[in-house]
């Protein structure tokens, strides 16, 4: 039987080892926390359940919402951002909703700078695309602030890699005012998230929690465990940063990390009905969002968990859109021999979802 070594469970690693396994391979599981799931495990505070994140599913794409759904059934949200504008002491739902721009004091401007767009946005940076996507005022209120501080920029400029192809909310919203309204946007009805999930992708799999590897052989594929354990396999499936995998060999890739302060507040709910996220785009204060869990998790309290997230450089979560990094990234991948796959959203150094990771599942299944 074919043998394979998987580093990491969070979602990339799970669903990549549900793949080896469906083929019949026999996968070795190494994960260094004491749980699988990554990031998308729920957890609790205080009693409150929460994941790291918020990991909310967010799809166009069936199949990734059938497969998920069939084994954790998911719940439609309304979602409804806001994003508070400090100036003007007003709080806007967020993409901007088309029957507030006359609370902007900039009204007529703005109006008039959404009808000269042009019909395609197609600015080379962050900065370019988002002014053409949505015009200078609305960018410079919303977002210009926002993503220089979300991300640790000196300019949005420097952010010169595949905009457009992460953009996924709307410009502007009409109609009703939650977002994604033609996606699947859900979320788990099980108080335990997406944890049950976790455990049907790795179902027949040797997994090794608190295992921490010193050692990458990549050539031989072997990995060494903190303990002196050597573990050969025919292939391996790595879900954590190339650089790592390859001892810096072509400098460390940069990344957004994310420090999350915890609050119970008094209160059956804080904030108001299907308001989920609240953004902050002032300079001036650190927070970038603040996240009610109750309304993804429903939990039963008459109190309610409030996480304040603030950017930070102590983890690594977030590939930087910047060229220069995504080529430094590519560079590793295609050094790497081929019985080594890097997968997911730090193997990949792209910023992707639930559902691409699925998806990308479902290929490399048929591939082996």
């Amino acid at each position: 039987m074919k043998t394979a070594t998987v580093i990491g469970s969070g979602i990339s690693g799970c669903m990549y080892a549900w793949a080896l396994q469906q083929k019949g391979w026999n996968v070795n599981v190494i994960e260094r926390a004491s749980a699988t799931g990554g990031g998308c495990r729920t957890f609790t505070f205080a009693g409150h359940p929460y994941t790291w994140g918020p990991r909310h599913f967010l799809s166009p794409y069936p199949e990734a919402y059938e497969f998920l759904n069939k084994i954790v059934p998911l719940r439609d949200l309304k979602k409804i951002n806001y994003n508070y504008q400090d100036d003007i002491d007003t709080f806007f739902t967020y993409p901007p909703h088309e029957d507030d721009i006359d609370k902007l004091p900039e009204a007529d401007q703005v109006r008039q700078e959404l009808r000269d767009r042009p019909d395609v946005a197609e600015g080379a940076n962050y900065e370019e695309f988002y002014t053409q996507r949505m015009g200078p005022t609305i960018y410079r209120r919303f977002n210009e602030s926002f993503n220089k501080k979300a991300w640790m920029l000196e300019s949005n400029a420097e952010m010169d890699f595949g905009i457009a192809a992460t953009v996924k909310r709307n410009a502007l919203e009409t109609g009703e005012r939650h977002e994604f309204k033609d996606w699947y946007n859900c979320y788990p009805l099980a108080s335990d998230g997406y944890n049950k999930w976790f455990d049907y992708l790795l179902e027949g799999c040797e997994v090794r929690l608190n295992s921490n590897i010193t050692n990458f052989d990549i050539e031989n594929s072997i990995v060494v465990l903190e303990d002196g354990e050597k573990i050969k396999s025919d292939i391996i499936v790595s879900t954590i940063s190339p650089d790592i995998l390859m001892d810096n060999a072509f400098g460390e890739l940069r990344y957004m990390g994310r420090d999350c302060h915890f609050m119970v507040l008094p209160g059956e709910r804080i904030f108001p009905e299907n308001v989920y996220f609240i953004y902050y785009p002032n300079p001036e204060t650190k927070i970038t969002r603040l996240v009610e869990y109750k309304q993804f998790t429903q939990h039963e309290s008459p109190n309610s968990l409030v996480v304040i997230e603030i950017p930070s450089k102590k983890n690594k979560l977030y590939p930087m859109l910047i060229q220069s990094e995504v080529d430094k990234a590519q560079k590793y991948i295609d050094n790497m021999p081929d019985h080594i796959f890097s997968v997911g959203r730090m193997g990949t150094y792209r910023y992707i979802d639930i559902d691409d990771i699925i998806l990308a599942g479902f290929e490399f299944k048929k591939q082996m």
